[in-house]
């Protein structure tokens, strides 16, 4: 993989994705919806990836990664109008599919092409696969890095002009409602991972995202989320009097603060060797 090779990549995404275009504005508002998160997560990617000293062929692997990770989002989109997988199918599962029937990996060199897929299909894994190597396992953290930072900037974007319209399928449906599921603060008070299938209301949505700190992997991860402030703008749209939300947020901010200090540029642990091989 190649500078060259991304550049006929992008070629044929964007093309790719025009077969989705419609004249019903909110198919065609969530089709750019996720366009232009795809292009984000490519910018994040290289960004983190370049704070780990990558080279230029770690970095292309990263960024066709990127490029791909969604892929299966809009024929999900298209089949079944949502982005909830527990209403449709897993997009990532979807998306490898898709990578292999148009055959865009065909010409690479296998083992790239082999850590590329599965980057896209465990990206969105609730528990990180065993039994990977540890070459594979660094670029799945990376793209679940990128893919989670711009992720954040979507939904806190959309939650501060909410006022200009909601969005349900960003929502993923989901009613409002106050407090927090109890299976939901169960999971965040002990720093694990929100299972989509608890989510019962828009509030344990927006704690679930919350709660993506404690699945973040590289120094340069956790500088965005807090350069960004994308726990606090969280935290903005939840209910303020909720003990239990404030309990939720002060263990993330603390995590944060743990694994995150100015000028923090370290690698994490494994790139060293990484980028020797």
């Amino acid at each position: 993989m190649n500078s060259s090779y991304i550049s006929r990549l992008k070629v044929w995404f964007e093309d790719y994705i025009e077969r989705f275009s419609s004249n019903d504005t909110i198919v065609q508002e969530n089709v750019d919806l996720k366009a232009e998160h795809t292009r984000r997560v490519c910018e994040a990617i290289l960004d983190i990836g370049g704070s780990l000293g990558l080279g230029a062929e770690d970095l292309c692997i990263a960024e066709v990664s990127a490029l791909l990770h969604d892929i299966g989002r809009f024929e999900q989109y298209r089949r079944y109008r949502t982005f909830a997988d527990h209403k449709s199918e897993d997009h990532a599962a979807l998306g490898v599919r898709v990578i292999k029937a148009e055959g865009v990996l065909r010409d690479v060199d296998p083992a790239g092409a082999e850590i590329v897929i599965r980057a896209v299909e465990c990206h969105n894994r609730a528990v990180l696969p065993a039994g990977e190597t540890e070459r594979s396992l660094f670029f799945i953290k990376l793209l679940r890095d990128a893919d989670k930072v711009d992720i954040l900037r979507v939904v806190t974007e959309y939650y501060r002009n909410a006022a200009n319209g909601r969005n349900r399928t960003i929502e993923l449906d989901l009613p409002e409602g106050d407090g927090v599921s109890d299976s939901v603060f169960e999971a965040l008070i002990n720093g694990r991972l929100v299972r989509m299938a608890d989510l019962k209301t828009l509030n344990d949505f927006k704690l679930l995202q919350i709660g993506w700190i404690y699945d973040m992997n590289f120094p340069r991860t956790f500088q965005i989320v807090r350069d960004k402030k994308y726990l606090e703008k969280i935290r903005e749209v939840l209910p303020g009097d909720s003990a239990r939300i404030a309990e939720i947020y002060q263990l993330a901010c603390e995590h944060l603060d743990r694994h995150f200090s100015p000028g923090c540029t370290s690698p994490a642990r494994g790139c060293e060797e990484l980028r020797n091989r």
